[in-house]
């Protein structure tokens, strides 16, 4: 579209906007900054004064860049004012938009499977050694380090299926013998391909392992292609579309005939279903398959258990009611929902990288409202929110974990039949 057609479209939407203020309390720029400028009401006039000048205000192209795009404020919005309108805007800033703050050549690796699976060890030992050099407070005293603001989000799992079972164990009160779930005898759920991610694929593969197994333990054949690549979303939005369109017709390709597509991760799920030139096959987020499956046996786990929604899960697909339903069918487990679900963790993806430290307090402020339910238990579906709220949960000094919900639903299929 033109700029001219840009601003006509944009008068008529700013004239549908009322300026309710409704969108204000859902918007997690807003709330961490109280600051008008960073409201999507305050972003869309910003707009209109970027496309009236020729050299737009370095403050007004911030503040458009600043917007996660959670796309929450599209939700509240009574005069449904479009989310798509802020996005354009946010093309516009993009050339203002600070340097990630991470190098270059790293930020150009972050989707690429091998890189990640070599640096999740890196990862690991290196958050344990600052906590022993530096003391568990690490994440505050080095704050200005911009490396170790980062290194404080990358997502980690329990690993092996033994640390997973003793944390839970930990939790529930349960112990003895288990076993992992088995392939149904006589599978009749139907095909599925499973996309397996840059982010699972290579910082927690273990998570990926064991959802593959309750999957087929549900009566799914699942089948793994070799040659597909990364959904595209971190090409696109650090800049590099040639990449992205690229990724996304190799996993065209691997995915060709495939009658359904399986998602782990929120973010890739939307990405797929987003994107015209991606897969032709349907792209199902795993806790929607979860949800409709006719699941194993479930133990009896006796936790207060608190949901966060990604973003790209709840404004982006509709993903509400399914993972909550699928903690209800655990026997014993209590769903409990904080203050502001619906607001942004502050993860975003590659804008987390390059406002580290406005990323850090959402986090923080996600982190204490969802200890703020006492909850034995925090459960999300999203590696980069994941990261996160374990950053800011370790930055509160508050105890509950937080783990893949479908890690939880495992741990329940295995000690029904321990």
């Amino acid at each position: 579209m033109s700029e001219t057609g840009l601003r006509n479209e944009l008068e008529d939407l700013l004239r549908r906007c009322v300026e309710c203020g409704l969108c204000l309390p859902h918007c997690a720029t807003w709330l961490a900054t109280g600051n008008e400028v960073q409201s999507p009401r305050g972003r869309l006039l910003l707009l209109g004064d970027v496309l009236d000048q020729a050299s737009p205000d370095p403050a007004a192209l911030s503040a458009l860049d600043q917007c996660i795009g959670c796309r929450a404020c599209e939700e509240a919005c009574p005069s449904g004012v479009p989310f798509s309108l802020l996005e354009r805007g946010q093309q516009r800033a993009a050339a203002a938009a600070p340097e990630p703050a991470l190098p270059g050549p790293v930020l150009r690796r972050l989707d690429r499977p091998g890189f990640l699976a070599a640096l999740r060890p890196l990862a690991n030992t290196g958050q344990d050694m600052l906590a022993h050099l530096a003391g568990r407070t690490w994440r505050d005293r080095l704050a200005r380090i911009a490396a170790v603001q980062v290194l404080g989000t990358v997502p980690r799992g329990p690993g092996s299926d033994q640390s997973l079972v003793a944390l839970l164990d930990r939790l529930t009160g349960n112990s003895g013998p288990w076993q992992a779930p088995r392939p149904a005898p006589e599978p009749d759920a139907g095909p599925l391909g499973f996309f397996a991610g840059c982010a699972n694929r290579g910082l927690l593969p273990d998570t990926s392992r064991r959802l593959r197994g309750l999957l087929e333990a549900a009566g799914f054949q699942i089948t793994v292609p070799g040659n597909q690549d990364c959904c595209g979303a971190l090409a696109a939005h650090t800049g590099r579309p040639g990449r992205a369109a690229r990724l996304r017709r190799r996993n065209r390709r691997a995915f060709a005939g495939a009658g359904r597509i399986v998602v782990e991760a929120a973010g890739c799920g939307l990405e797929l279903q987003s994107r015209a030139d991606g897969p032709e096959a349907e792209a199902v987020d795993a806790v929607v398959v979860l949800a409709g499956a006719d699941l194993p046996p479930l133990a009896t786990l006796g936790l207060a258990v608190a949901v966060h929604d990604p973003c790209h899960a709840r404004h982006g697909q509709g993903i509400v009611d399914e993972p909550r339903d699928l903690l209800r069918s655990i026997p014993g487990v209590r769903v409990l929902e904080p203050d502001e679900a619906e607001v942004c963790c502050g993860a975003g993806g590659a804008w987390g990288l390059r406002y580290p430290h406005l990323s850090e307090e959402l986090g923080r402020r996600k982190a204490r409202l969802l200890a703020a339910t006492g909850a034995d238990l925090i459960v999300t579906s999203n590696p980069g929110c994941l990261g996160r709220i374990a950053d800011g949960l370790a930055r509160e000094s508050v105890e509950p974990p937080i783990l893949p919900l479908t890690d939880l639903l495992w741990y329940a299929a295995i000690r029904a039949k321990g």
